[in-house]
């Protein structure tokens, strides 16, 4: 089916269903937001958005929806359509898992969506949305679009299975868009496939804005989970290698984890408790809230696929310190922050006082400027535009 594209003139654009991989619930309300919030700013675009989330949770997920049934509500004016099978089982299986996507999807697609236009389709990383998008889009026609987040990928744990998947991705989906440079480095190489692999960064909401910045005290943030790969224990180290009980900073650790207890352990070992605060996992609004009086958002991680946290703390008028850990290779510049030049406590340390002791030579009006230019809501819209608009005028 021929889409029609239609520029910004305040006529009905084209209708885009969005296949999430995990997306926001009840119990886990920052689990995907980003795409929460793209396809708000796509809806805002002016085209006709609704989602389709289907899962197979785990044992233990908590149960906030209702099985085998339709789950079919509106948030902020995008209809989302949630259907959960309690069929956990089925991951020991994978072949089991993937047949068992592909014909649920199928009967709801048909069911739901096939009779109202909606001829294209967005998935969000190519477990398990991108399968499912290539699977409608085979059954159906739909245009395909997939935009690939998954870590997974850079950590190399995927098995023989899912690696078939990738691939069978990466080939029947009309554009297979990476959120970094060196993601795509990693596809390619898994896939031996180069011809529509392209690069798309992630947007930043716009709910991320600064605002004054004070000096005392000089705050430092990061914001990431409690895991070993974020390197939380590495920047509270180099912190207080850096600066002693008495200079006038704060390092807040915006997240939650396995390490929190450990970390704790670390900042009472340095008698740093009121130095450095682990705030534990905050809502979104709240996040902003803080970055938005931060001065420096660290963080130290060994692998990002994007590193959302970085442009979220750019848009909020942040110095950023980073790692080479992929994502932040395209993001970070002289202009806007540095990377450490080894994972030790040195390397944090001095990277950390340089920044402080430099801060007046950043201008946090210019990097906030910067950054909405090149991730923003409408750098978003019309990357994407142009995939739909060449799918269009291809039929």
């Amino acid at each position: 089916m021929a889409v029609k594209y239609i520029e910004d003139k305040g006529e009905q654009m084209s209708n885009i269903l969005i296949i999430p991989s995990w997306y926001p619930s009840i119990s886990y309300p920052n689990n995907g937001s980003f795409f929460k919030e793209q396809a708000e700013t796509l809806k805002k675009a002016g085209f006709n958005v609704s989602v389709l989330c289907l899962e197979i949770p785990y044992r233990n997920t908590k149960k906030d929806y209702r099985y085998f049934r339709k789950n079919k509500y509106i948030e902020n004016g995008i209809t989302i359509y949630r259907y959960v099978y309690p069929f956990g089982i089925l991951h020991r299986f994978p072949r089991l898992y993937y047949k068992f996507l592909k014909l649920a999807s199928v009967w709801i697609f048909g069911k739901e969506f096939k009779n109202y236009g909606f001829c294209n389709i967005h998935a969000h990383s190519f477990l398990i949305g991108g399968y499912i998008g290539v699977c409608l889009s085979e059954k159906y026609g739909c245009q395909c679009v997939i935009t690939e987040h998954s870590s997974k990928i850079l950590r190399g744990v995927l098995n023989d299975i899912e690696k078939k998947v990738l691939r069978e991705c990466v080939d029947k989906s009309n554009h297979f868009v990476c959120v970094s440079n060196n993601l795509k480095r990693y596809v390619e190489k898994m896939v031996d496939f180069r011809g529509k692999i392209c690069v798309q960064p992630n947007m930043v909401s716009p709910i991320f804005k600064s605002s004054y910045k004070t000096f005392s005290p000089f705050l430092f943030t990061s914001v990431g989970n409690l895991i070993p790969g974020k390197k939380m224990d590495l920047l509270i180290e180099g912190f207080c290698e850096c600066f002693s009980e008495k200079d006038d900073v704060i390092l807040k650790v915006i997240g939650g984890g396995q390490e929190r207890q450990r970390l704790e352990g670390i900042i009472k070992s340095r008698n740093r408790e009121n130095q450095i605060i682990l705030t534990g996992p905050l809502p979104r609004n709240k996040v902003a809230e803080i970055l938005a009086q931060s001065n420096v958002m660290a963080l130290v991680s060994e692998i990002e696929t994007f590193g959302i946290a970085y442009i979220e703390a750019l848009a909020s008028g942040n110095v950023i310190i980073g790692a080479h850990n992929g994502g932040a290779d395209d993001i970070i510049t002289e202009d806007n922050g540095v990377f450490i030049s080894e994972f030790d406590i040195a390397s944090v340390s001095t990277a950390l006082r340089y920044v402080h002791d430099n801060y007046n030579n950043y201008d946090c009006i210019h990097i906030r400027k910067s950054c909405i230019q090149e991730y923003g809501e409408e750098a978003f819209v019309n990357a994407y535009r142009k995939f739909w608009r060449c799918e269009s005028n291809e039929q």
